[in-house]
């Protein structure tokens, strides 16, 4: 099958060897496994980096079965902005223009389209059905509900009424989907109700990692980096860790008054906040006189592996925001994969498998930051329950074959002439 991925803002093949693999790579990669043709569209600009990658419209052939389509657009500084806005506005209409030059013989059978951004999906689904190719929409944000979340009264409703050709678009493509998949059911719940696509064939996605092992060697040597470059004392177990874009997403109080309440000062533990964002030197000014939290900025996928295996949990501080209720993000399910319990106090879907599943450390007003972190550390016997817990629960239930495996053979058996056999 000639399949289509449409996904702006994430890694990509093109970014490097050891960039994290998300939705794009991951579904890209299981469809090529399976022996389709895939062309992966995207932005040219990195929303990690804050990087045009060339600056125009590109097309990269990786293979004779896969190639990477990147469509020019402005860029933009900041996550929340006017320039953000606009570069996805010029990144549909550029995704328009860009459509309409493909000749019939190189259309699609099949579209995947990653939402957000509206725009992309918008003007991708408009071409879609006057062309009669099928496809999904796949939902990962309440977009464009989430510009309303902080805003009431008068400001809700002028906010409500500037935004209205994007409810329009929204909810336009996601209707016209012939299905739709989301990160997690309750996600998909509110897609449908928005939507009002109630399709037999909408099916949960979960965002699960692709767990590739690294060699001895590679091991060894990223060991070596930390412990040279970064002055991390490998011989030590207890060791938490944070990964990511470090950002308004998250919310870093309670975790810094853990790190400085009395409670821990006894305690032998490492924290080790890898990335960088918007919120990092607010963190390491509040931060700076606790020589046990290492702030090593982005790592690569070896090193992120390696120091994981030598960890004891996961910190998960996101803001309890309705969109982050209703998900289970990658970040969880990477660290289940890796036997690693999360210390979160993320409501909704995130608290409900830590409960339902006992994967981790769930922080509130009975049980707050310090008592989970000081539990971690201080019983091993709990903590290796957990772990135990988290790698069945991964094994269950997120792992990448089982989640990809039933979504492409589903692709092929409902949306090819000639459909793959096993």
């Amino acid at each position: 099958m000639k399949i289509w991925i449409l996904q702006t803002g994430e890694f990509l093949q093109i970014d490097g060897e050891n960039v994290r693999p998300m939705r794009a790579i991951n579904l890209s990669e299981y469809f090529l496994k399976r022996g389709h043709t895939v062309n992966l569209l995207s932005s040219d600009f990195s929303h990690q980096k804050k990087l045009h990658r060339y600056k125009n419209l590109t097309v990269k052939n990786l293979s004779e079965d896969f190639q990477i389509t990147l469509i020019p657009s402005p860029g933009y500084k900041s996550n929340i902005s006017l320039k953000r806005l606009l570069d996805h506005f010029i990144l549909g209409i550029n995704t328009f223009k860009y459509l309409f030059k493909i000749r019939p013989e190189n259309y699609p059978e099949f579209v995947f389209i990653g939402y957000p951004p509206i725009e992309t999906t918008f003007f991708l689904s408009i071409w879609l059905k006057l062309k009669k190719i099928p496809f999904c929409v796949d939902i990962k944000d309440q977009w464009p509900h989430i510009f309303l979340q902080k805003s009431i009264g008068l400001k809700r409703k002028i906010f409500k009424l500037i935004l209205t050709p994007y409810f329009f678009a929204a909810k336009f493509s996601l209707n016209q989907a012939d299905f739709l998949t989301a990160i997690t059911p309750n996600f998909l719940n509110w897609s449908e109700n928005f939507s009002k696509n109630y399709n037999k064939n909408n099916r949960a996605l979960y965002l699960v990692p692709n767990i590739k092992e690294i060699s001895q060697l590679k091991l060894e040597e990223s060991l070596i980096w930390w412990k040279t470059q970064i002055g991390i004392d490998i011989e030590k177990k207890n060791k938490i860790i944070f990964a990511g874009n470090i950002n308004n997403a998250y919310d870093f109080n309670d975790l810094i008054s853990a790190t400085l309440s009395p409670k821990l000062e006894d305690c032998k533990f490492e924290i080790l906040i890898c990335g960088d964002g918007e919120c990092i030197g607010f963190l390491k000014d509040k931060l700076k006189e606790k020589s046990n939290i290492f702030f090593p900025g982005w790592v690569d996928y070896n090193q992120l592996t390696a120091i994981k295996k030598l960890s004891i949990a996961t910190l998960a501080p996101y803001r309890n925001t309705p969109d982050f209720r209703m998900s289970i993000p990658n970040k969880v399910i990477d660290s289940l994969s890796f036997g690693l319990p999360i210390i979160t106090s993320l409501k909704g879907e995130v608290e409900n498998i830590i409960k339902k599943y006992n994967v981790g450390y769930f922080c509130d007003k009975n049980s707050t930051w310090e008592d989970q972190i000081f539990s971690c550390i201080n019983d091993p016997i709990k903590r290796d329950s957990l772990s135990f817990n988290s790698r069945k629960l991964y094994k269950d239930k997120f792992t990448y074959a089982k989640v990809y495996g039933e979504f492409v053979k589903f692709i092929e058996q409902n949306y090819s002439s000639c459909p793959e056999k096993e």
